[in-house]
Parts: C-alpha cells; sequence; structure tokens
C-alpha cells in the first residue's frame, strides 16, 4: 500500500498471506483510512485458567451480543521506523449493526510482522452475521514523535483548570 504525503509516498511492505486477501486501498482519493477485510475467524477459548484463541473454519461467524471475535486481515507488514497503524471502527457498522473494535484504536507498531487482526465486538442487543471478505475495520496511519514527560512540581493554569471529566460543557 502506499499513500500520498505532503507531496511524498510512504511505501509500506506488505506481504500477503491468503491466496484470497485484499489489499487495503483507499476507497476515494484524500481519505484518512483504508477498509480492510475479514480472512478468518479466531475464536477466544477460556478452559480452567487457560486462555488460547482458535481457528474457526466457517466462511461465516455469527457474534452474539456483547461476543467478541478476531477477524485475521490475511497480511503483515514492515511498517517504516517512526511510524504506526491504528486498527478503527468503520463508522456504518458501528451505528447499524453496533459492531466496534474492542481495543480501538489497535496498535499496529513498526516492529510488528505477525498477521494483522481487528478483534471486534457486537455491541448491540441483536447476534450479527459477519463474513469472510467483507470489510470490517479501517486502518489509518499515524506518525510517532519522540518526547518524554519532564515532572514538575507546578503546571501551567489553563481555562479548564482541574476540571473533571464532562467540565468543559454543560446543557
Amino acid at each position: 500500500m502506499s499513500r500520498k504525503i505532503n507531496n511524498k509516498i510512504l511505501s509500506i511492505p506488505l506481504k500477503r498471506l491468503k491466496e484470497n486477501t485484499i489489499i487495503p486501498t483507499p476507497s476515494k482519493p484524500g481519505d484518512a483510512g483504508v477498509d480492510a477485510r475479514i480472512m478468518g475467524f479466531k475464536k477466544i477459548i477460556h478452559e480452567n485458567d487457560k486462555k488460547e484463541l482458535v481457528d474457526v473454519d466457517t466462511d461465516t461467524y455469527t457474534l452474539k451480543p456483547l461476543e467478541r471475535i478476531g477477524c485475521p486481515l490475511g497480511f503483515s507488514t514492515a511498517i517504516p521506523k517512526g511510524y504506526y497503524f491504528e486498527v478503527v471502527p468503520r463508522s456504518g457498522l458501528a451505528l447499524w449493526d453496533g459492531l466496534s473494535i474492542v481495543n480501538s484504536p489497535g496498535t499496529i507498531d513498526a516492529g510488528y510482522r505477525n498477521e494483522w487482526m481487528a478483534i471486534v465486538v457486537n455491541l448491540s442487543n441483536k447476534d450479527v452475521t459477519l463474513k469472510k471478505g467483507e470489510r470490517i475495520c479501517q486502518l489509518i496511519l499515524s506518525k510517532m514523535y519522540d518526547y518524554k514527560f519532564i515532572e514538575t512540581n507546578e503546571l501551567p493554569e489553563s481555562e479548564r483548570g482541574k476540571g473533571g471529566f464532562g467540565s468543559t460543557g454543560k446543557n
């Protein structure tokens, strides 16, 4: 996949892991993300004190309310140092079906070489059927910045001050 950023193209090596994998590409010029598709299912098994991810050999999977499933995307990458990808929900699936990405945004670091996967959760009160090949998430490239925290005894004042969650707006 290559995207034009500030008149430069950043090339990201991508290895197709399944023959029918559809390489993510932007739907329209200027889109921030690219849609990735389901290339399999991995069920989460909890038995005794053991947790395991097991391949489910099916072309469709019915996700029950509040259930989650791993959806492998069929490729691995070598992201250049200084960049990472975010795996985020598709807005239409969130709105109409109640599907989201559990660890949103999921983070794929430059050093990761395994198959990419979306961890999908059904937040609705109805079963949702997922199909291999359908779009399940968006991938957004982000740039990293070098930073460090500097411990201090005082912080600069702000208009919000020490107001907590929800303190920026009142009805």
